[in-house]
């Protein structure tokens, strides 16, 4: 073990059963860099936005820099994917920018839906009424995600005046309309610490059973600002708080779940207690993207320039097959502070839109033990908010 991980790395003999089911994650992921296998997608729909966030990874604005997909490229894409991989077995997840600005978003659903995929949609809120989300579950999809970046004070700030009153209705009308997997999303920041279980707690009354926390990376505009930046004792706090909601409502039977998001190994300590298992990156292994402009990546978190050829020019399934050598060779990823660590067999080299982003502060068991908090902002990155 590398010696500076002197807290969030340690484990004792109570620990074994969890070590033991986090190598089970692990050797899944171990036959998955041997044989791929394409069951999650990203659709980055558009990078255009409404609103201007002070933490975008993408950097939105209201004009999209690139050329993006039209209706028939993207509907033709699919159409290979389906062709190719079991679609019954795809889940696509639709990004942004803001997806909702697409005037074509029903029509690709339906498309979808139509091939056998399950799809969701990560969303601002502030332009989900019912009438859009009747139009997407009738297109097929049941599952909505919004982004809720606290009380209503603490979400404006970084994402507009007015916008969290919007995003609340959002996740009130998709409820209305029938969707019952509403998730609310939360980019956790230093502010929120002290109303966590406030936050939560109008996300419930708004309507979203499922609750997801996640933390902000140095790219894109959130690369800017410091105060964005989640230090060792503010992991801590966040991970007791979700460790603690988690027994509360297995406990209690709430029909409810409150959980970290994906990323690097967090310690024997904090996976499974904060978020299921399976819960550290699989981005080129069983996840793939399709970029607004026809790029093919694995997470749209990760940069641009890790894109592995375009399915405007090449079939998907090939560039998933023949590419993508960056994602799934770990010789490049065993470097630095990884080299000697102990559990690399089981993070492998961490989340990896993390180690190429803010290389310096990429290690969660670093940052739990505060070696990590003073870190410079990172180089900017492209993704999605």
């Amino acid at each position: 073990m590398a010696p500076s991980r002197t807290h969030a790395g340690n484990v004792g003999l109570l620990d074994l059963p969890r070590v033991i089911a986090i190598h089970r994650d692990t050797a899944r992921r171990a036959r998955l860099l041997q044989r791929p296998d394409l069951t999650y997608l990203f659709w980055e729909a558009t990078l255009r936005c409404n609103l201007r966030c002070r933490h975008c990874g993408s950097s939105c604005e209201g004009k999209s820099p690139v050329h993006e997909l039209e209706t028939s490229e993207i509907k033709a894409i699919l159409d290979t994917i389906g062709q190719d991989f079991n679609a019954k077995r795809i889940f696509v997840s639709i990004t942004g920018g803001e997806p909702l600005l697409r005037k074509d978003l029903f029509e690709v659903v339906a498309h979808m839906t139509g091939l056998g995929m399950r799809s969701c949609i990560v969303t601002n809120g502030t332009l989900l009424g019912v009438d859009q989300a009747q139009r997407l579950w009738d297109a097929g999809m049941r599952t909505i995600c919004v982004s809720i970046d606290g009380l209503e004070a603490e979400h404006d700030a970084v994402r507009g005046k007015g916008s969290w009153q919007k995003a609340m209705a959002g996740i009130s009308a998709a409820r209305q309309v029938g969707f019952k997997r509403v998730e609310a999303i939360t980019c956790v920041r230093p502010c929120h610490l002290d109303h966590l279980p406030e936050i939560e707690r109008a996300v419930r009354e708004a309507g979203a059973p499922l609750w997801r926390l996640i933390t902000i990376d140095k790219m894109g505009r959130g690369a800017e600002d410091d105060a964005l930046w989640m230090g060792g004792a503010h992991l801590r706090t966040l991970f007791d708080f979700i460790e603690k909601r988690r027994g509360e409502i297995v406990k209690n039977r709430e029909k409810a779940d409150v959980r970290f998001s994906c990323g690097g190994f967090l310690g024997v300590g904090r996976e499974l207690r904060v978020r299921p298992g399976d819960g550290q990156c699989f981005a080129g292994l069983c996840v793939g993207s399709i970029l607004c402009d026809g790029q093919v990546s694995a997470c749209p978190s990760l940069p641009r320039s890790m894109a592995q050829g375009s399915a405007r020019e090449r079939r998907f399934s090939r560039i998933w097959k023949e590419e993508f050598r960056q994602h799934r060779d770990l010789q490049w990823r065993r470097s630095g502070p990884c080299s000697d660590c102990s559990w690399f067999q089981v993070c492998l080299g961490g989340g990896l839109h993390e180690r190429l982003v803010q290389p310096e502060a990429f290690c969660w068991l670093d940052r739990q033990d505060g070696h990590a908090d003073t870190v410079a902002p990172g180089a900017a990155a492209e993704s999605h908010p």
